[in-house]
């Protein structure tokens, strides 16, 4: 296990038969060597068991440095916050008939951390039926606006001014929204993707493949790129789709870097990715109590114009 998940942090996901090796938790290979350097313990297999806790600790550390985040960031100012937009992501893939019961839970989760208006801007990845009227009122402000472009859903209370759905396939999907000045801040725009899940595909050219389309149809430059990539973070294969954006995490995560599976998250295949006219001041991972994924919640201020 050690020297699989080593082969997979060199190569990341590059070569396809191997980007396997790339999504092995740090924290499951930390915890298998572990077990493997105690169960040692009482051999006569001395060098061994050296070198398996030279492993984990190298395992731990890499842990530390790349998946969890005491605070990258330092705390916002008043002024900060002040001007300061929060945005959330989440990949519900809920079932319409069952769109109530989860919107609850998600109202119940906003208020839990933010009061009873929750973020600026909501980014749904396949929101099923949440848009719905009664359902909308669960967790959508008074002073936000619903859009939903393909099988992606925005509620925000930062006016949108532009809204393109790029293409939406079997496979794939992506979209694009252009937001208003607010608070202090300059427009901005987002680029919404959802990539398929298939572990067969390979990750390097699915995420090259879709950088030709988007350019072939002219799309303008985000600022912020979201959604579910279905790829893990730190691999070659987003370095390679979006070379001069930060990811999130690295740049101003707390806590631990995984969102899925919800329950006990293990990978990072939702993302969140910002350009250089974005500063990201906070970034959070939550557990809503429901769905599949967790969410993704920034707290971004935009700079200067693009």
């Amino acid at each position: 296990m050690s020297i699989a998940w080593a082969i997979g942090r060199v190569m990341t996901d590059r070569v396809a038969v191997i980007q396997s090796l790339h999504w092995i938790p740090t924290i499951i290979a930390l915890a298998i060597t572990v077990v493997c350097a105690s169960i040692l313990s009482g051999s006569s297999w001395r060098r061994c068991r050296r070198i398996l806790w030279m492993i984990a600790c190298l395992q731990g550390v890499i842990f530390l440095v790349q998946d969890y985040a005491i605070a990258r960031t330092t705390p916002m100012t008043i002024a900060d916050r002040d001007s300061a937009i929060r945005i959330a992501h989440i990949n519900v893939n809920w079932p319409g008939e069952r769109a109530k019961v989860s919107a609850r839970k998600l109202s119940d989760s906003f208020r839990r951390l933010y009061g009873e208006n929750g973020p600026d801007v909501f980014f749904v990845s396949e929101f099923g039926g949440l848009l719905g009227t009664e359902i909308l009122e669960e967790y959508c402000p008074k002073n936000a606006t619903a859009v939903s472009i393909g099988r992606f859903a925005v509620v925000s209370r930062v006016p949108i001014t532009e809204v393109i759905p790029l293409y939406d396939d079997s496979k794939s999907t992506a979209a694009f929204v252009r937001f208003a000045p607010w608070k202090g801040n300059v427009s901005w725009s987002a680029l919404l993707i959802d990539l398929p899940s298939n572990p067969a595909i390979s990750r390097f050219k699915m995420l090259g493949d879709l950088r030709l389309r988007l350019d072939a149809l002219a799309t303008p430059a985000p600022d912020i790129i979201l959604g579910d990539f279905n790829t893990v973070r730190g691999g070659a294969a987003i370095q390679k789709f979006a070379p001069k954006m930060q990811d999130a995490f690295a740049e101003a995560g707390i806590g631990y870097g995984a969102t899925y599976p919800r329950i006990f998250p293990l990978l990072h295949i939702d993302q969140m990715l910002f350009g250089p006219c974005i500063t990201v001041k906070e970034y959070k991972i939550i557990d809503t109590g429901s769905g599949a994924h967790r969410m993704q919640i920034a707290t971004i201020q935009s700079k200067k114009d693009s």
